[in-house]
């Protein structure tokens, strides 16, 4: 099984939507804040395009995704990045990212022991960019960009992080 979190009104092909507030694309109307209605090891793959943000506790959902994968899920996760207006101006958001936030979960990262109980690879992480820096991006090399990316506003609209899910 496939699941698309915080769906709305577009939901990625293939996967059950799964949203607070029913439209055409949600298939499972639920409150994502109270936890991920399904059993544990069902899902294969998860994806989520701009809901984490609006969830009150990032370690809570991290925790159910990882609950409800089975071993080698697939979960890629789009949120607004923490430097840019997007992340701010809209006063349903409750949580704020960068790349570096995910390493958190990452079983593989010696620099956090927080006994999370999750154990996630990243696999990779890209932006998308804002404004002009979008061009640019195509352009000019990752290393360049970073301390665009630390020291500017809105040079990145969306930070996407890829994960696989190890539960080995």
């Amino acid at each position: 099984m496939k699941i698309d979190l915080g769906c709305g009104k577009m939901k990625k092909d293939g996967y059950i939507g799964i949203d607070r507030v029913q439209t055409g694309a949600v298939d499972l109307v639920h409150d994502l804040a109270t936890g991920i209605p399904l059993a544990d090891d069902t899902v294969s793959a998860v994806y989520s395009n701009h809901c984490l943000e609006h969830l009150p506790d990032t370690v809570f959902i991290m925790q159910e995704i990882y609950r409800v994968c089975q071993h080698g899920a697939v979960v890629e996760l789009r949120v607004p990045y923490a430097k840019s207006d997007g992340a701010f101006k809209d006063p349903t958001h409750k949580t704020f990212y960068t790349e570096e936030t995910f390493e958190y979960f990452a079983g593989d990262n010696d620099r956090f022991d927080y006994a999370l109980g999750v154990r996630f690879t990243i696999t990779r992480v890209s932006y998308i960019y804002s404004g002009p820096f979008r061009v640019m991006a195509r352009f000019v090399p990752g290393v360049v960009l970073f301390p665009l990316r630390r020291l500017l506003w809105n040079v990145v609209h969306t930070v996407i992080v890829e994960m696989e899910v190890v539960k080995c």
